[in-house]
């Protein structure tokens, strides 16, 4: 009786799919978490949003977020446009907020990724109206994957000292070495 495909894996085949799905879920995982954190704060409810999303021929795909008034009425609330590298990764997503006043979208923030092999770095970075552009740090997570399991950093940026204050840092041991039972 032949053993399936997966069996006949390699173990150092295994183990690099195995940080590539890691390092796809965690990226997920952190714009997900960030998206998540900036509805807390405001004070948003899941079921009080509708979201509509959209593929444009530059490829940045844009998401657009509505608040659902008396169940049936939409009104424009955020907007996402995400931007990929060649590889199909998010590279940067852009956050704009509806301006009632002036009736377009308002850049508010960006959420910048950079990859390397064991590493994601995620740079928020506040909208300068003044500069036009991105151009005021404010924050940045990195994500590291070693032999261990994963370390996470949250750094600040301080305008005084022009440098990154690291504000927390976690250590996740590696998982399978943490299972009690045998394979």
């Amino acid at each position: 009786m032949p053993l399936p495909y997966l069996c006949n894996i390699k173990r150092n085949e295994m183990y690099n799919l195995k940080n590539k799905i890691i390092m796809t879920a965690l990226v997920l995982s952190v714009v997900f978490a960030l998206t998540s954190v900036v509805d807390a704060v405001s004070g948003n409810n899941v079921k009080d949003f509708a979201y509509n999303s959209e593929k444009q021929e530059s490829g940045v795909e844009t998401q657009t977020v509505y608040k659902v008034k008396e169940g049936k009425y939409l009104e424009r609330h955020l907007q996402y446009n995400y931007t990929h590298d060649e590889k199909g990764r998010v590279s940067a997503k852009e956050i704009l907020k509806w301006n009632q006043d002036n009736s377009r979208f308002e850049k508010l923030y960006c959420l910048n990724f950079s990859y390397t092999d064991n590493e994601v770095n995620v740079e928020y970075v506040a909208w300068n109206s003044k500069a036009g552009d991105y151009t005021n740090v404010k924050a940045k997570a990195v994500y590291q994957m070693n032999e261990n399991g994963m370390n996470y950093m949250a750094y600040n940026w301080n305008e005084k000292d022009n440098s990154w204050n690291l504000v927390t840092e976690h250590n996740a041991t590696n998982w399978n070495s943490a299972l009690l039972a045998n394979r």
